[in-house]
């Protein structure tokens, strides 16, 4: 409960996250733990699931660069 409170308020003399900050953490650590799950599951090397990382960051930017397109 504590470690919740200390996120949602900053330490005196430093700026709070935003939430496009916040959703940028949280899709970072998701490709993260899908690309460790899919490297456990397929028994990938160490660079293999770095690869993944990038492929998955990559669709994600893609996609969000279009939904970007479509609402200007």
């Amino acid at each position: 409960m504590a470690a919740a409170l200390r996120c949602l308020y900053a330490p005196y003399g430093r700026a709070m996250k935003t939430a496009t900050d916040r959703a940028a953490e949280t899709i970072e650590a998701a490709e993260i733990m899908f690309a460790e799950e899919m490297g456990a599951t397929l028994d990938l090397s160490p660079a293999a699931k770095m690869a993944l990382i990038v492929k998955i960051a990559a669709a994600i930017e893609a996609a969000v660069t279009e939904e970007k397109q479509k609402l200007t």
